[in-house]
């Protein structure tokens, strides 16, 4: 660039032009800057300088000239082929002393090049294929679970929205509690193939809820349906996952990593990252030199503090902290850590792309070569078997045609069941069909291959539309090691309930009523189940909103009340409150004291609850 400027100017000396121009020159050599250079041609703009029009015009095409090479040699390097050079491409000084014989041409051809210089410069932006190079940087930067091992999943491809209202702002604000009812079970214990228990619950959220032109108002994401696991789902073992009433069986799942560069998070403030949010909480100072704690959660609150504990991150006390945290797939670099913000290079979580469901469960055992079943209109063959390479061969029929032909296995013990490679070569998939070969104890066995074969199978991928309720979106939630934790269903568009109205859950699973409204006030409104329980009345005076928790899982029950646990526990308790005096003031009706004990089973448990986390 600065011989190319010079260049421009030395045009100017050789063609003898005034003074000034000499003067600008040789301020544009000290200060080398673009505003000098602009000086230069505007003394030889027409107007500018008596009789000068002539020179700005040279001055012009050898503007065009320039770009014209720069941008070819710049779409050269990319590899874009060019069918013709750019005209006219020749030294500063050659192009300062050509003639002017044809400037009408000159004029056309400096046109036509700019143009075709400008169509390249966006054809070589639109075709560049930036996307590998992106993953395989951060393929390097990200940390393994040991060194020797490749990372579980793949970095994502493209940046899926998390669901609206998934940040610790946005949690309910002095919601109600609701510990359970009889159609939204809770501690509901499954079984999966071998024979581990785990306890599942239903979930109901409700936040950002408002009062509007005496209408209960609930925007987009604000009506929550969790399935609210206690542990990680874990696949590969048939493990029953409730879907609002229905118990499929969990198959598999696809998750991703995604990676965002220069992320800031402002004190007490937080951010997504895949299915992650990252929550600045707490900055612990000592004199001169202070620590910064993160709390990581996923999008539907479920609180990594219990399994990994919280990333510490100081820039003053290196010699216990650092810049870096890995939390196993949530990692993250920061460059900048202070009171007022933390700011990363670079951030990672893990996004549960899909989880793969089945109604029916076809086969499970040992299958000799020969061995077929039929699922609806295809057929699946047990064609072969390889006992020392510990495979099977399986094909899916379709009248004569074969649609697929899979080899499964081998097992790679060491890195199931998070890794993704190793996993998925253990799955097939067609249509509403799928099978694993099973690890445990062994896959192939006495010549035969341990397989399990399942129909009506189903996914439920992030960000999609509930299919079974096209009012909601889905998202499954993952653990950053690569085990699921449940699914939420969120409304994706606003919800207004007038006194006396009510929305119902996805498929109906629930209901949501509004009874009465006073002024600013909700003075009565419930929940329901499909089966008609109802729980108390939910409202009263000074309640200006419908948020709720309901469920006893690991949100509902224990991550969510770092964030509203007191405010939840006022509110309880001000309603037992109100049920007391109006009881006294009347009588106890069987169905008073059934409201007034369920209040008091929820304002124990929340404080118990609530209680022991401040103690830990």
């Amino acid at each position: 660039m600065r011989g190319t400027r010079f260049r421009i100017h030395r045009v100017c000396a050789f063609q003898r032009k005034t003074p000034g121009c000499w003067r600008r020159i040789r301020r544009c050599r000290g200060r080398r800057t673009a505003r000098a250079r602009c000086v230069v041609h505007r003394l030889s703009r027409p107007g500018a300088v008596p009789g000068r029009a002539r020179h700005w015009r040279r001055h012009a095409l050898r503007h065009a000239q320039m770009a014209d090479g720069a941008q070819y040699a710049a779409a050269d390097r990319m590899g874009n082929a060019l069918s013709v050079a750019p005209t006219g491409r020749m030294s500063g000084s050659d192009a300062a002393m050509q003639p002017n014989n044809n400037y009408q041409g000159r004029k056309q051809r400096m046109l036509t090049n700019q143009l075709r210089c400008h169509l390249m410069f966006a054809a070589a932006i639109v075709l560049c294929p930036v996307s590998p190079a992106w993953t395989a940087d951060f393929a390097k930067l990200l940390t393994p679970a040991r060194a020797g091992l490749p990372l579980a999943h793949p970095i994502a491809e493209n940046d899926v929205p998390p669901p609206p209202l998934s940040l610790v702002a946005d949690r309910p604000k002095d919601p109600a509690y609701v510990a359970g009812l009889p159609g939204l079970p809770q501690n509901r214990i499954v079984t999966d193939d071998f024979g581990t228990k785990r306890p599942k619950f239903d979930g109901v959220f409700i936040r950002k809820s408002r009062i509007e032109k005496g209408q209960v108002v609930i925007p987009p994401g604000g009506l929550v349906y969790l399935e609210d696991t206690w542990g990680g789902e874990v696949a590969l073992r048939g493990e029953p996952l409730p879907v609002l009433g229905r118990m499929p069986t969990y198959i598999d799942y696809d998750m991703s990593i995604v990676v965002k560069e220069n992320v800031t998070i402002p004190a007490g403030q937080s951010v997504a990252v895949g299915g992650q949010v990252y929550h600045y909480y707490a900055t612990v100072g000592h004199e001169q030199m202070m620590n910064h704690a993160l709390h990581v959660k996923t999008i539907a609150g479920t609180d990594w503090e219990w399994a990994f504990g919280s990333p510490v991150l100081s820039s003053t006390e290196t010699g216990w902290w650092g810049m870096k945290f890995t939390q196993l797939y949530n990692q993250g670099q920061a460059r900048e850590v202070n009171r007022e913000r933390m700011v990363f290079d670079w951030i990672s979580g893990v996004r549960t792309d899909r989880i793969l469901l089945a109604e029916d469960k076809v086969f499970a055992g040992l299958a000799k070569p020969g061995q077929e079943w039929k699922i609806g209109q295809l057929t699946v063959k047990l064609i072969g078997i390889d006992a020392k390479a510990g495979t099977a061969r399986i094909q899916v029929v379709e009248g004569d045609s074969v649609k697929l032909e899979r080899t499964l296995g081998p097992v790679n013990m060491e890195r199931l069941i998070e890794d993704t490679a190793a996993r998925k070569a253990l799955v097939f998939e067609y249509g509403d069909i799928a099978g694993v070969l099973v690890p445990w104890p062994n896959a192939i066995q006495d010549g035969q291959a341990n397989l399990k074969l399942y129909g009506k199978t189903s996914s439920l991928r992030y960000g999609d539309t509930y299919a079974r309720d096209s009012r909601f979106s889905v998202y499954p939630v993952g653990c950053p090691t690569g085990h699921g934790f449940g699914f939420m269903l969120v409304n994706k568009e606003e919800i207004r309930i007038a006194p006396g109205a009510s929305v119902d859950g996805p498929e109906k699973y629930f209901k949501i009523a509004v009874d009465q409204i006073s002024g600013n006030d909700v003075q009565a409104w419930h929940v329901e189940d499909d089966k008609g329980n109802r729980s108390v009345n939910l409202g009263g005076a000074g309640v200006a909103n419908i948020d709720l928790v309901l469920g006893q899982g690991r949100v509902a029950g224990q991550a969510i009340l770092k964030d509203v646990g007191r405010a939840m526990n006022a509110r309880n308790y001000t309603a037992l409150t109100q049920a007391t005096t109006a009881a006294t003031a009347t009588s106890f009706s069987p169905g008073m004291l059934a409201g007034m004990g369920m209040l008091a089973l929820a304002l124990i448990g929340v404080s118990f609850e609530f209680g022991r986390r401040r103690r830990t």
